[in-house]
């Protein structure tokens, strides 16, 4: 059964369904029945490749792909966009269990030409008349446009999301510079702080816009145990202070150069947004 089905070229005979996940979806068929619960349904005729075949006590899996694929649409923003997808999926077909246990090849086909047609190749596939001459959907007129623009909107909202994070890291460090203090079990925190957030590594745009202040770390306990709790608290926001005086600095410092240029204005001077 393998040998006469693995590599051949198929037009279904039942309406299937696929999830166009990138999974095979599995297709029941019962005679001419299915139940599936695939997320896209195609008409009978959808040209296949048979790319494996699975034979069990009573049902033989024809695991297919199918060479058109679809065109999904999406939204981003006030952008509709579209994305080529591939539908694979798999016919599950439920086969009488002597037909296997005799191993009735003859058989066995007669029930799987119940689900498909085979053909030797995929030309003399599309020859036929049961093929139901699926092609993928055009992309919209003016697409590339579009894409043109989306990317400039991206790019737009990239940048003001850099910007936005550096006013307020700008606003945070002037924070921390005001409510620094001469208290030693702060300034030995805050230095342990400072070391800490230096071992980092923020070498990258999405390193730095993946970290907020907000979350930089745990404060450890410290290597000398303070006397009190209280001595332990300065301790602590010291660390915390220490951590987010480098991380804004290296924010301040690396920042400016994750801009990135709007398709629409490579040929003039890139200017940040406000």
């Amino acid at each position: 059964v393998e040998s006469r089905w693995r590599g051949a070229w198929v037009l279904t005979k039942v309406a299937a369904q696929s999830d166009c996940s990138g999974l095979h979806t599995d297709n029941l068929v019962s005679g001419t029945l299915v139940s599936s619960k695939g997320r896209y349904q195609f008409r009978p005729g959808e040209l296949a490749h048979v790319d494996k075949v699975d034979v069990h006590r009573s049902r033989v899996d024809l695991i297919m792909s199918l060479p058109e694929p679809i065109l999904v649409g999406y939204q981003d923003g006030p952008f509709k966009l579209y994305n080529e997808i591939r539908c694979p999926l798999e016919l599950d077909v439920e086969v009488p269990r002597d037909l296997v246990s005799n191993d009735d090849t003859n058989g066995i086909d007669s029930v799987l030409r119940q689900a498909v047609d085979r053909f030797s190749s995929q030309e003399e596939a599309q020859a036929a008349k049961s093929w139901n001459g699926r092609r993928r959907d055009p992309y919209p007129a003016n697409y590339q446009q579009t894409l043109a623009e989306h990317q400039a909107w991206k790019a737009q909202q990239a940048n003001a999301a850099i910007q936005a994070r550096l006013d307020r890291t700008a606003e945070e460090a002037s924070r921390l510079t005001d409510r620094l203090t001469s208290d030693q079990d702060y300034l030995a925190g805050f230095a342990s702080g400072v070391e800490a957030m230096k071992r980092v590594e923020l070498a990258d745009c999405g390193s730095i816009m993946s970290r907020d202040f907000a979350n930089l770390g745990p404060t450890p306990q410290p290597a000398r145990p303070a006397a009190n709790g209280e001595a332990q608290q300065r301790w602590g926001r010291g660390y915390q202070d220490g951590l987010k005086l480098v991380f804004a600095l290296e924010s301040m410092r690396r920042l400016p150069g994750c801009f990135i240029q709007a398709p629409e204005a490579q040929a003039s001077q890139r200017r940040p947004l406000n």
